[in-house]
């Protein structure tokens, strides 16, 4: 067994460096003081609650002096790095013989050359008054001494991760944009092989995307669902169609077909479920540009192809620059993106594997949100704690939350928030959600551990 020894300045050192052999280590649980008041002629006493105040570590080792001065020398080495009044980060290396198992006799002796250290998974920022040396004897020649000493935490009575920023990414950040926007809930059915306007442009097209310039196709695609009567072995009659209003070959009532009949063949499996049809939009000489394809002031119309009337029903919309077809996702103009995007699943949320809670006014973690959208107001939670700021968020804003100060860009906004500060809590998702979709870091995160 080892004992690592980090210095505030980065420096590490190993006790067995000094020839020490560490043979026991143990730790206290975090003491607690409790804030109470006894009243005259009443019964027990009132609790204001309590509190950890520190955590004690015992470590006892061992080592070897040639002689005497050998020994005065290791030991004013050992008074240095241990009496220091700055503190030190100690972590135990925990000792595993490399030989699982042996025959009695099969070796002897080298015991402790056998054993391999690996670091315990928390640390500890202490102190220590005054580590003893003790005389135990002259062993075949050389001096032999106990070394104990007693730690007690500095900062937290905790043991401790080390600090790193962590990014918690949305499990929809890589998704790409859906151009079209209410399409949530947006359903038609077609039963018919007239040409008839099923899905408006003007609804739903994203008026504030325009040109796609230097891009070559997009990706359209719709959930379909077919009717049980469907022919088995056919292919799913859809055709799509856009006007083309600068078309040179077109006038402007006409519509340039954009898509042809899908590919995919209707399966038996495929009766009275729902399947994904999926089409590339290719940029042509017909069609200048992809808004003008689908024009704010044209229709996208789905028909089918063939003389059927069986009530072919499509939903879930979307249009995205991806050359793939990719779930569907709300356009970012629609009420639900920010509750999808953040994804209350739960898979948005901090993963904090601490023992203790972990309260961002003692520890100090801070929490950098990066707005890519923008709201009147911010709210942004973590699990059932709501910081609130009646500042207006703009795409591009960073906010940085540390439970004492609030910053916007920079600027101090302590006075239009509520002032609320996070705790995260073991054992518990600690889940984040925010009126506004964005990307967090927790700076300075560590786990906590009793």
């Amino acid at each position: 067994m080892d004992l690592l020894i980090e210095k505030l300045d980065g420096s590490r050192y190993y006790l067995s460096q000094y020839k020490v052999l560490i043979t026991d280590f143990e730790e206290s649980a975090p003491s607690v003081t409790r804030n109470s008041k006894q009243l005259d002629q009443h019964n027990g006493n009132i609790d204001f609650g309590g509190w950890h105040t520190d955590k004690t570590i015992n470590i006892t080792g061992y080592y070897r002096a040639d002689d005497i001065d050998e020994e005065e020398t290791l030991r004013e080495k050992l008074y240095a790095l241990l009496s220091d009044p700055n503190g030190y980060y100690i972590t135990q290396l925990k000792a595993t013989p490399s030989i699982a198992m042996e025959r009695p006799g099969e070796t002897s002796g080298g015991y402790y050359d056998k054993l391999s250290n690996y670091p315990s998974h928390k640390r500890f920022l202490v102190y220590t008054e005054a580590p003893e040396m003790e005389l135990v004897g002259n062993v075949n020649g050389t001096l032999l001494y106990k070394l104990t000493a007693e730690f007690k935490t500095m900062k937290l009575p905790y043991g401790e991760t080390p600090s790193v920023d962590i990014a918690i990414d949305s499990p929809y950040k890589d998704v790409p944009m859906n151009l079209l926007k209410n399409t949530g809930t947006l359903s038609a059915t077609s039963t018919t092989t007239v040409w008839g306007t099923l899905f408006d442009s003007s609804q739903i097209y994203d008026s504030t995307i325009k040109s796609k310039s230097g891009v070559s196709a997009m990706t359209f695609s719709f959930n379909c669902y077919v009717p049980l009567n469907a022919t088995v072995g056919s292919k799913a009659p859809i055709q799509l169609k856009g006007q083309n209003p600068q078309a040179t070959d077109v006038g402007t009532n006409d519509y340039n077909t954009l898509l042809g009949v899908p590919n995919y063949v209707i399966k038996q499996s495929d009766l009275d479920t729902t399947i994904r049809l999926s089409f590339q939009v290719q940029k042509g000489d017909k069609y200048q540009s992809f808004d003008t394809a689908l024009a704010n002031t044209a229709s996208i119309t789905i028909r089918q192809t063939s003389d059927i009337t069986l009530g072919f029903i499509y939903s879930n919309i979307k249009l995205e620059t991806s050359s793939t077809a990719t779930p569907w996702s709300p356009n970012p103009a629609d009420p639900e993106y920010n509750t999808w995007y953040y994804s209350l699943s739960g898979n948005v949320s901090i993963p904090y594997s601490g023992s203790v809670p972990c309260n961002q006014l003692e520890q100090g973690f801070t929490v950098q949100l990066t707005a890519t959208g923008s709201a009147s107001s911010l709210s942004f939670k973590i699990d059932g704690t709501d910081l609130t700021s009646s500042s207006a968020v703009s795409a591009g804003d960073v906010f940085l939350l540390n439970g004492f100060s609030y910053t916007q860009n920079g600027l101090s906004i302590v006075s239009k928030t509520n002032k609320a500060y996070f705790i995260l809590q073991p054992d518990k998702s600690n889940r984040i959600t925010c009126n506004v979709p964005g990307t967090v870091r927790i700076i300075g995160f560590q786990n906590l551990y009793a």
